[in-house]
């Protein structure tokens, strides 16, 4: 069984990523290191990494996006809900389970769920086009508050947060590392601390490949995402051994997707059903 590369996004951003679509062209990211994207959801690791926080998406401003999830079977030659999905598995295909709200602008306000049986919260500012802070509540309380630092050409240098645990605080930073990221054909790639450790990332923001590799155990794990021409993530391959394929089977008036079967080497795997609310 191949394992999940745990990887999160702060700044730079898709589960694995069936995203929400805001205004325009329904791109999945168009995303740059000026439209940076969320981390990774409190109990959702083996889940989607991040989501955008800016979306080019349809002719209608969205304003909330609920997204729902299920595991399939095949019945009678059609692929039909069976219950919710095992999320202990060690990869999940599916996106988060939450709920998205924007802005007028098509910009990523605020995303709320529940994962692990918390109640969890993200809240985000903007400075134009930019991310400039993220807060995160669990139940209702504030669990840590970044600020995003940027320096020339718009990249993201260094991240100061507040953390809040047991009614105290800390304030960490945490600086880029430029010697771990480069640029090649217009894609970001960033290097973990291990040689085979590394993200590569398209110019639209959408994640295309994440490699891990474990020294304990000596093992190395790739997985790799493609794309339709409207950012619609089409298929993940976990190390050549489990193919994911998503097929969006409706689309609503404004030309967003609202519901997506998903197969696992060409058997029913999973529905994901959106909810979508414009303005």
């Amino acid at each position: 069984m191949h394992r999940l590369l745990l990887f999160i996004i702060i700044c730079e951003i898709s589960v694995v990523a069936i995203s929400c679509a805001g205004r325009g062209s329904d791109k999945e990211g168009q995303a740059t290191e000026s439209m940076p994207q969320a981390a990774v959801k409190a109990g959702h690791g083996k889940q989607e990494s991040a989501r955008r926080l800016l979306h080019n998406g349809m002719s209608d401003t969205i304003f909330e996006v609920m997204t729902r999830v299920y595991a399939a079977r095949m019945d009678s030659g059609t692929v039909v809900k069976d219950g919710k999905p095992d999320y202990d598995r060690e990869f999940s295909a599916f996106p988060n389970e939450d709920t998205c709200l924007y802005d007028t602008t098509g910009r990523v306000a605020a995303v709320c769920g529940m994962a692990d049986g918390i109640h969890y919260k993200y809240e985000y500012g903007y400075d134009g086009r930019r991310l400039s802070d993220e807060r995160y509540y669990q139940n209702g309380e504030l669990f840590y508050d970044r600020k995003y630092v940027y320096g020339r050409g718009g990249h993201r240098v260094n991240t100061v947060e507040e953390l809040y645990i047991a009614g105290s605080k800390t304030v960490n930073e945490y600086p880029v590392d430029t010697s771990k990221v480069r640029y090649v054909d217009g894609n970001r790639i960033e290097y973990g601390d291990m040689p085979g450790d590394y993200t590569v990332t398209d110019m639209r923001g959408n994640v295309v490949k994440e490699s891990s590799y474990s020294e304990m155990d000596d093992y190395s794990s790739v997985i790799e995402y493609t794309y339709n021409d409207r950012g619609w993530r089409i298929s993940i391959n976990c190390d050549g051994e489990y193919l994911y394929t998503f097929d969006y089977t409706n689309i609503d008036a404004h030309g967003n997707w609202i519901r997506a079967v998903i197969r696992c080497n060409g058997s029913p795997y999973g529905i994901v059903e959106r909810e979508i609310k414009y303005y």
